[in-house]
């Protein structure tokens, strides 16, 4: 009498099962990179749409005369103890204190600048510039990860992720 045995024996699967975690351990660290890298990558395009987004706001006049009396900052943060992303708004009279907007209240909504900078860079309202604009890397060297725009009649300075790529683009 023939046995017909078809399948696989325990000991074949526990080679099997050991060769995979051998390789999983052994990919971990650089699947690890490439998700931290597509996280900054993301992170770098949400701070290029708001850097054009001021860009094409400044090109309408009624936008550019909000900005000659001083300016505004959009500072986008994500606290490194805790994870939480804060956005604020701040307009910068010339040679006065920087005043916070509040998110989405009626002061933005009135500010022609503000309105403009929702329209070109295709945010539905200020919640959906909120949600668009997340941080997603993850901060590293203890520090926190910053979007910070300065917007000022001469141009815009813009400081590129902070906490992840500290580097300045650059004023115009």
């Amino acid at each position: 009498m023939k046995k017909n045995n078809k399948g696989f024996s325990l000991v074949e699967l526990i080679v099997v099962v050991l060769i995979m975690a051998i390789i999983a351990v052994a990919l971990a660290p650089q699947v690890m990179k490439w998700v931290e890298n597509s996280r900054v990558s993301s992170d770098l395009q949400t701070s290029a749409s708001i850097e054009n987004a001021c860009i094409l706001a400044l090109t309408e006049e009624s936008a550019f005369n909000c900005v000659k009396d001083g300016g505004y900052e959009i500072i986008i943060k994500k606290d490194k103890d805790s994870g939480d992303v804060t956005h604020a708004y701040k307009i910068k009279p010339s040679g006065g204190t920087p005043v916070l907007l509040h998110n989405g209240d009626q002061e933005l909504e009135d500010d022609l600048f503000w309105q403009n900078f929702i329209k070109v860079g295709n945010f539905e309202s200020f919640d959906a510039f909120e949600e668009a604009t997340t941080i997603k890397s993850t901060p590293k060297n203890g520090s926190d990860i910053v979007i910070d725009v300065h917007v000022y009649e001469g141009g815009y300075t813009f400081s590129d992720l902070e906490g992840v790529i500290a580097n300045d683009l650059g004023v115009s």
